[in-house]
């Protein structure tokens, strides 16, 4: 039998994200949201979080990409942010700065992560998991910068890099593997598997029983009101999940 994990990301980035999360924690559609402290609805979203009694599920979903950074030295650099001083996710779709960073980059970069961190650990949201926008932190640049504060602040997990998936290059698979062969050897928490929806509907048949299972899912309404999960109605991946056999767990 599986054990899933069920996340919503991307909780603070937009007053409807907020209300679908609510949502999916009061029917019991998800297990845990990860939040981005530097979006214009992170305090809402503690709020309500808070008030409805699900703050113990909330971990950190670390940002590059989106919205304003919360510290300056970031901001000089074009690979990460606008003129505007927003990030520009410029260096999430460039190979090598994803592989490799100047020692200036790295150090705003690594600025940045302990920036959204302690502001994380200032909400008094106990759950300390840590996972990315974009999944920045599995970027081999990003994660020299994050590993080194993982411990520092008590991190206690971290999502892995996506294992379920369908054809990928045999260079992101080598990289998948060893990325993830470093996390698990750290004394933190982590997933067996973790992907979207539609890549535990490609794999399920091929994973380990017993194992841990992370599915991504990314809430919000369509303009009927209907909860949606990145075009997919929730209503119909959670029927899907009703039937089979498995555990719901979290972190």
């Amino acid at each position: 039998m599986l054990k899933i994990i069920i996340n919503a990301d991307d909780l603070g980035i937009s007053e409807d994200v907020n209300r679908a999360i609510e949502e999916c924690f009061a029917e019991r559609f998800i297990t845990s949201t990860t939040l981005m402290v530097n979006m214009d609805y992170a305090d809402e979203a503690v709020d309500m979080a808070v008030a409805a009694g699900w703050h113990e599920r909330v971990g950190l979903h670390l940002n590059l990409t989106s919205g304003r950074p919360l510290t300056a030295g970031i901001r000089k650099f074009k690979l990460f942010c606008a003129r505007d001083g927003s990030f520009n996710a410029r260096f999430a779709k460039n190979t090598v700065s994803r592989l490799h960073l100047t020692k200036q980059e790295l150090e705003a970069v690594r600025e940045e992560a302990e920036a959204q961190i302690r502001k994380y650990i200032s909400y008094g949201l106990p759950n300390k998991h840590l996972d990315s926008h974009h999944h920045v932190h599995t970027d081999a640049s990003v994660w020299k910068a994050v590993e080194p504060l993982l411990e520092k602040y008590g991190m206690r997990s971290v999502r892995i890099s996506r294992n379920m998936y369908g054809r990928v290059s045999l260079a992101k698979r080598v990289y998948k593997d060893r990325y993830n062969r470093r996390l698990m050897s750290l004394p933190i928490q982590t997933a067996d598997y973790f992907g979207s929806f539609r890549d535990f509907m490609h794999c399920r048949t091929s994973l380990r029983d017993g194992a841990l299972v992370e599915i991504m899912v990314h809430p919000m309404h369509d303009e009927t009101g209907r909860l949606m999960d990145t075009g997919r109605p929730i209503e119909e991946e959670q029927d899907y999940l009703s039937r089979m056999k498995y555990v719901k767990d979290f972190y």
